[in-house]
């Protein structure tokens, strides 16, 4: 194990006025050139109401963690498959304590997302150096005209996008769902063998392209559909060879993905 990880743990209500510092720190020193509003910098944003908005509501703190090793110099915030807040005091940046955070986000989540500051250059570079890419999404930063925009990691795994896969199809295109029979696949549909889904169960993959049932084929991870609301994504193969549009992707898998709030990594 990472000696650096035995510093880690779940935060407490002790812990919120150190909790409170590194927030507010950490935001003046990164956003200040970004949003370049001294008013909310120096103003609003303050330790003291800061600290008080997490004691008035102490079960925020149940989903933080803290780098403790003496005292608190940093935190991160998971919910769900989410890294809400990662967050190290400037003083001791630089020092692994970021990275080791991560790694505990690692443990607990297998395929962790963020949103991003655009223009915050020195986090970009951080979570592009343990693995995050971008997917694409976009949005407005509330009250602001800056963007933020969605990275995702695929943690432990490798990136599986334009990985050579073989999909052993068990729903070929024109048969129904076994438990849907009003649900006609208008695509093979299977999976592959030696990678496992979110479920447990062998990765499920959608196949583009054919447009006849097949039993198998060797193709290329395009794209993954990753599932907010579920537990597995859903990869997306084209045979070797051939192009999908992006724009087909949505189209041709909306007959079953529509019933799931999700996004297209590309």
């Amino acid at each position: 194990m990472d000696k650096l990880l035995l510093h880690v743990r779940n935060a407490t209500i002790e812990d919120v006025p150190r909790i409170a510092e590194i927030l507010v720190f950490s935001k003046r020193t990164h956003y200040r050139q970004i949003f370049q509003d001294d008013d909310f910098s120096f103003g609003a944003l303050q330790v003291i109401t800061t600290a008080e908005a997490y004691q008035k509501a102490p079960e925020k703190i149940k989903n933080y963690w803290v780098y403790d090793d003496g005292f608190v110099k940093g935190l991160i915030h998971l919910e769900k498959d989410e890294i809400k807040e990662l967050y190290v005091d400037p003083f001791f940046e630089h020092q692994g304590i970021g990275s080791t955070l991560l790694k505990l986000a690692f443990q607990k989540i297998l395929s962790p997302r963020l949103w991003v500051l655009e223009g915050n250059d020195q986090a970009v570079q951080f979570y592009r150096k343990h693995g995050f890419v971008f997917t694409g999404k976009r949005d407005l930063v509330f009250g602001t005209e800056k963007h933020q925009a969605l990275m995702i990691c695929y943690g432990s795994r490798e990136n599986p996008l334009r990985k050579i896969v073989r999909v052993v199809i068990d729903r070929p295109l024109g048969s129904t769902h076994p438990d849907y029979p009003d649900t006609v696949y208008p695509v093979n549909y299977g999976y592959i063998e030696g990678i496992p889904g979110g479920d447990g169960e062998p990765q499920d993959a959608y196949v583009l392209g054919p447009k006849k049932p097949i039993a198998d084929v060797l193709g290329y991870v395009l794209a993954i559909i990753h599932r907010i609301d579920d537990n597995e994504d859903k990869w997306v193969v084209a045979p070797l060879g051939e192009r999908v549009l992006t724009p087909d992707i949505r189209k041709q898998t909306a007959f079953q993905e529509k019933y799931f709030k999700s996004y297209l990594v590309i």
